[in-house]
């Protein structure tokens, strides 16, 4: 679904992802702070809430 990506991007974005005392749902590439939380990807992916 992804595809290509630059590798060296997705190593930086997780060697960033701890360290944030006050936000555990963040991370920093290239200088853009990065939002990963769980409604973040649902509002990415375009998944719903499910009635059961």
């Amino acid at each position: 679904m992804i595809g290509e990506c630059n590798i060296s991007w997705v190593e930086e974005f997780y060697a960033n992802a701890l360290g944030y005392a006050t936000d555990d749902y963040t991370s920093t590439v290239r200088g853009k702070t990065i939002s990963y939380t769980p409604g973040m990807i649902d509002a990415i992916f375009g998944f719903r809430h499910a009635d059961y």
